[in-house]
């Protein structure tokens, strides 16, 4: 998972997901939540995954709107029913001078 953003910035947040050591196979995965300060996208629905990557996408209106420093957190449900959860990530965020939106 990333440690920084800026405020402002719009893509898609590129998180590889770790469970026991190893990176999760996405054929096992049922689906996928995500959590970015009081944000939750779900994968598949909001979420997306390339190259062994989830990819979190953010507006630029949702990177103004985060504080100083945000916590990021994965729970994973896999096809067999188990579900586990991460512990918490610290992100800090980049200020913006600028509020304009692009």
């Amino acid at each position: 998972m990333t440690n920084q953003i800026s405020q402002g910035d719009q893509y898609h947040i590129a998180m590889t997901i770790k469970f026991n050591g190893e990176v999760v196979d996405i054929d096992r995965v049922e689906k996928v939540e995500i959590t970015l300060h009081n944000t939750t996208k779900l994968y598949p629905d909001e979420i997306t995954f390339s190259d062994g990557a989830f990819l979190y996408p953010v507006t630029q209106e949702e990177t103004f709107s985060l504080p100083r420093i945000v916590e990021a957190q994965v729970r994973v449900k896999f096809k067999n029913t188990d579900v586990f959860t991460s512990p918490t990530e610290q992100i800090d965020v980049i200020r913006s001078l600028s509020k304009e939106i692009l």
